[in-house]
């Protein structure tokens, strides 16, 4: 967990960290050369590199620390959606975002064929916002699984 210079947010909370590029939107990653940095640092959390998924359980609890309302960019340095994050991981980042009401949890994906699929899976309440990068125009069919989430 981080204060955030990300004028959109206050804070990032990473319960994962890793990536693969999926599209153009990935070339230039800010999380990639991020990850570099803190493993120059020595960051444990980072040590596994940037293309391998690692989830941290350990960070769960963290929102629940926070005594006043924060809007919050989860997994900034990661995408929740991506292949290799488990379902049962998600659905216990879910249950801590479901239990924090007074927080915001904004959450970004290119992945959008997976959040659709597996959407029902989980308790969308209010204060979880959900969005797609939308890159180019040859992944502007993100916006249409997220728009069919939104309506299920």
């Amino acid at each position: 967990m981080a204060i955030s210079s990300i004028e959109w947010t206050e804070m990032t909370w990473n319960p994962t960290t890793g990536c693969t590029k999926v599209s153009s939107g990935c070339k230039n990653c800010y999380a990639e050369i991020m990850t570099r940095r803190l493993i120059a640092m020595g960051q444990k959390k980072y040590a596994a590199g940037f293309n391998k998924i690692v989830t941290h359980p350990n960070t769960l609890l963290i929102p629940y620390k926070w005594k006043t309302s924060k809007m919050i960019f989860v997994n900034s340095m990661s995408d929740l959606f991506h292949k290799d994050v488990p379902i049962k991981f998600i659905k216990q980042v879910f249950k801590v975002m479901n239990e924090n009401p007074q927080h915001i949890f904004q959450i970004l994906t290119k992945r959008a064929e997976r959040l659709f699929e597996l959407h029902e899976k989980f308790n969308w309440t209010d204060n979880i916002w959900m969005g797609v990068t939308i890159e180019s125009k040859e992944v502007l069919n993100r916006i249409g699984y997220l728009k069919k989430q939104m309506q299920k």
